[in-house]
């Protein structure tokens, strides 16, 4: 069973790396076709957002379920 306090660390972290993948994956979309890197940043966005759907998939999963306090003195 996951800790509480790491549980929701990790969620806020999450979160955050999220909000990152998605201004990045925005970003991407407002540069103009013309640049000279713009294929170059999509290819990357698209990876990285599809690298992290994973990781936060995989992380989700493995957080389980928590305890309650009287489910761990029950035991």
């Amino acid at each position: 069973m996951a800790s509480t306090d790491l549980t929701t660390n990790s969620y806020y972290s999450l979160n955050a790396l999220g909000n990152a993948v998605c201004a990045l994956v925005e970003l991407a979309e407002l540069i103009p076709q013309e640049d000279n890197y713009s294929s170059l940043l999509r290819i990357i966005a698209d990876r990285l957002e599809g690298e992290f759907t994973a990781v936060r998939n995989d992380t989700i999963k493995l957080w389980g379920p928590v305890e309650s306090k009287r489910e761990r003195a029950e035991r």
